[in-house]
């Protein structure tokens, strides 16, 4: 390998342990190993953190290794974003993977191919590793989206740059603005109220994620998904941060891989009929729903895992 990769985790020794486990196998020349720490008086979720931050201790290859361990608990918002900073400070590019996303081995190939390709392309911003539409395009290896999927990906400092986790942009605006600015973006009613709801609220939503994908949404940019899924995320439970239930059944989805050389695209534009089947994603119910949900994740107090 040549490229980065940036490894964030939290308080799961076990799904560390698989994810790590893969990065080993792909031996990058250079790893940021990002961690948030526990929440104040929580001995358990302390005991967990160090567990998961020993777990990646074991570095048996040459390898040039960047430790960024919160004392404290830093939350989802800031932890991620705030790891993820330094990242793309010393990398030009990286790959990056949380602790409950697990890759196939073709993922990372897959990843530089890609990230070289387009690496001066500023119409893509992001390069997924997770295919969720359950009848994808087959027409190449990966096509182009609106939407940004973050269980595995990779990503430029160009693109990073654009980045703003307080969504300055869309909270200058009035709400007229904000409401015309949706309506140009979305042509699905119950679209435009998910996105317009979670930046809306993203001041006292503890997520990171909605601020990322409003990179491309605002600015007309593209995603690279892969037409194979190549992550499977292992950390949908009870006691996840965020992903406690899977009603859209994507949990866990199997390790497909991605056969070389890549066929790529004849031309860089979205592929409209899988966004069109990407977008349910993205329709929710109506907002006071959602802020039993938002009050929900407060009470429980997030971290960085999932």
């Amino acid at each position: 390998m040549r490229t980065a990769v940036a490894l964030l985790l939290f308080r799961r020794p076990e799904m560390t342990a698989q994810v790590f486990a893969a990065i080993r196998e792909a031996r990058p020349p250079k790893l940021f190993l990002i961690a948030d720490g526990p929440r104040p008086g929580n001995d358990e979720e302390a005991r967990e953190c160090e567990e998961a931050r020993a777990v990646v201790d074991r570095i048996d290859w040459d390898c040039d290794v960047v430790r960024d361990f919160a004392r404290e608990n830093l939350g989802l918002k800031r932890r991620i974003p705030s790891g993820l900073d330094r990242v793309f400070s010393e990398s030009e590019e990286a790959i990056v993977l949380e602790d409950d996303c697990l890759p196939h081995p073709s993922f990372f190939p897959y990843c530089e191919e890609l990230l070289e390709r387009y690496r001066d392309d500023e119409r893509i911003v992001h390069i997924a590793g997770s295919q969720l539409l359950q009848n994808p395009p087959a027409a190449a290896s990966y096509h182009f989206s609106r939407y940004v999927h973050v269980w595995g990906w990779a990503g430029w400092r160009r693109a990073w740059n654009l980045y703003d986790v307080d969504l300055s942009d869309w909270h200058s605006e009035s709400g007229a603005e904000r409401e015309a600015r949706l309506r140009r973006m979305f042509e699905n009613e119950d679209e435009r109220r998910y996105w317009g709801w979670v930046w809306d609220h993203s001041p006292e939503i503890d997520n990171w994620d909605a601020q990322w994908s409003y990179v491309g949404l605002s600015r007309g940019l593209l995603s690279i998904n892969p037409n194979r899924n190549l992550i499977s995320n292992i950390g949908f439970s009870a006691d996840a941060t965020n992903a406690t239930a899977d009603p859209l059944g994507i949990a866990g989805r199997p390790l497909e891989g991605i056969e070389f050389p890549l066929e790529h695209p004849p031309a860089v534009s979205r592929d409209e009929d899988a966004d069109a089947l990407a977008s349910r994603f993205f329709r929710r119910p109506a907002p006071p729903l959602w802020h039993r949900i938002a009050g929900r994740l407060r009470a429980v107090g997030r971290g960085s895992g999932r």
